[in-house]
């Protein structure tokens, strides 16, 4: 084999390893609808956004470039093992939707897992290279065609066209028109690309928007001193890329709220989906950013050589990074939510706070992602290494909590009521998943400390933290379902 398409792999590899649980566990354990979609949508982006990202990150673009070799072999061979990595991750997921579901749905089914790859592997390297980072290029990836779709949508539905047939021929034609434009731009950025050195963050905001929201911030902050000020206004620069987010989420929503009173389907898929998105990925990056940007620019050894202990430096990372995470990651999405129920449904009933365990639930559940993504960072070298790793992690212990349930549902002879109410009812439920998530945070929050002043985790070390962490989340799971339902053993 060719030793270049060998490297390519290598780099790939790690990327394709950590997608292709998100793809298999779910899809055979618990198949919800459209996640097999989501799930290959995010490898494919992952993975074409890292082939030309891991360059950018770790600093070797100008050492590609500079090679003895045609661009023109260079980009063919990093787009054909991209495309076997693809193929792969599709194949995967048809296997697993063979077993789970024999049947798979019509001409729009089939078209949509084909135009999910197709979008990511010609899109991503293109704005990989444009913005010259990897994961700026997977926003950029997603977000322009669904940008493309929506605005379809609604000039479709201000001519009066609503032909399903026709809609989808339209929609095809107009993705297919958009996969060879930006192919095609992608390889003419990289046939004139020039060498760039020097440190790369793979997450940050740009110039521009950095004079005009981080310089003002800048002046405020600088009455407060102090070495743990210093060190909270650092942690707060590191999550600069959390707040362009955050101001990205609602320009999506307020657009959303715009279109509600002449389209409201269209509003309310804009609005639901940016809820979700963002959710879902705000905890992982501000996770993964606090302690895995360090590393990748080779600074998290000289941090520990100030005067401030490491205990001080964790304390302020963890108290920017937790409260970050909850008040863009969960305040705000819990807000829009409020503000979209009237709007969306005026004549229905008030939107209400939950009781005070469900508010407790899901501030736990909150911390604990983040945390996992903290844990995450605390080994890996690079953000993106610790977002895949993250979701490795959640996807694990959701199948660890699905064997749990197994157990006590089929082996204890204890059936649980997977719709409905528990036995012993919400009051004793909602107790001890409170503790559950506490005790699993306090361990999560023990093994990313104990990795924080150590360079280079053995992988012995990790295996035993990781497979401590998924018995950890076995053991609680088997008493919160056994006090629930009490098996018979009969």
């Amino acid at each position: 084999m060719n030793v270049r398409l060998i490297k390519e792999t290598r780099a790939l590899l790690p990327m394709f390893a950590g997608t292709l649980p998100l793809i298999i566990v779910p899809q055979l354990i618990w198949p919800p609808e459209g996640f097999g979609y989501f799930a290959l949508g995010v490898a494919c982006v992952v993975m074409a956004g890292g082939t030309f990202g891991t360059e950018f990150q770790n600093r070797t673009i100008s050492l590609l470039l500079t090679q003895p070799i045609s661009r023109t072999v260079i980009w063919r061979e990093k787009m054909l093992i991209l495309g076997a990595g693809i193929l792969t991750s599709l194949a995967v997921l048809l296997g697993c939707l063979a077993v789970s579901r024999p049947e798979i749905g019509g001409d729009v089914e089939w078209l949509t897992l084909a135009l999910i790859p197709l979008c990511a592997f010609c899109g991503a390297p293109f704005y990989t290279l444009v913005l010259r980072q990897g994961i700026g290029g997977m926003v950029a990836a997603v977000g322009v065609p669904c940008g493309i779709l929506a605005a379809y949508a609604l000039v479709v539905e201000q001519l009066g066209g609503n032909e399903p047939a026709a809609l989808v021929t339209a929609i095809v034609s107009l993705l297919l028109i958009y996969c060879a434009l930006v192919y095609w731009q992608g390889y003419a950025k990289f046939k004139r690309l020039e060498a760039v050195d020097g440190p790369s963050r793979e997450l940050s905001m740009p110039a521009g928007l950095e004079a005009i929201f981080v310089v003002p911030l800048t002046k405020v902050s600088s009455r407060f001193h102090g070495p743990f000020a210093t060190l909270l206004k650092k942690e707060f620069r590191l999550q600069q890329i959390s707040f362009l987010l955050a101001g990205v989420f609602v320009l999506i929503a307020v657009t959303g709220f715009c279109l509600a009173k002449h389209y409201s389907e269209v509003a309310t898929g804009i609005v639901g989906g940016d809820i979700f998105i963002y959710a879902l990925i705000l905890p992982l990056i501000a996770g993964s950013i606090s302690v895995a940007e360090e590393r990748g620019w080779g600074m998290a050894e000289w941090h520990l050589t100030l005067p401030p202990s490491s205990l001080k430096q964790w304390s302020a990372k963890m108290l920017a990074t937790l409260s970050t995470s909850l008040v863009l990651g969960l305040l705000l999405p819990v807000a829009v939510f409020l503000v979209a129920g009237p709007l969306f449904n005026p004549s229905g009933a008030r939107t209400s706070l939950p009781p005070t365990f469900e508010i407790l639930r899901w501030v736990l559940g909150q911390v604990l992602v983040t945390s996992v993504a903290i844990y995450a960072a605390s080994f890996a070298k690079n953000t993106l290494q610790a977002i895949l790793a993250a979701l490795v992690i959640l996807v694990a212990s959701g199948g660890t909590l699905w064997l749990a349930a197994y157990w006590v549902d089929h082996i204890a002879h204890a059936p649980i009521p997977w719709i409905g109410q528990p036995h012993m009812g919400e009051v004793l439920m909602l107790p001890l998943l409170s503790a559950a998530l506490v005790l699993t945070l306090c361990l999560v929050q023990w093994f990313a400390w104990s990795n924080f002043p150590r360079y280079g985790l053995n992988a012995r070390r990790m295996v035993i933290q990781l497979a401590m962490i998924l018995l950890s989340v076995w053991l609680l799971a088997w008493v919160f379902f056994s006090a629930l339902f009490p098996p018979t053993w009969n």
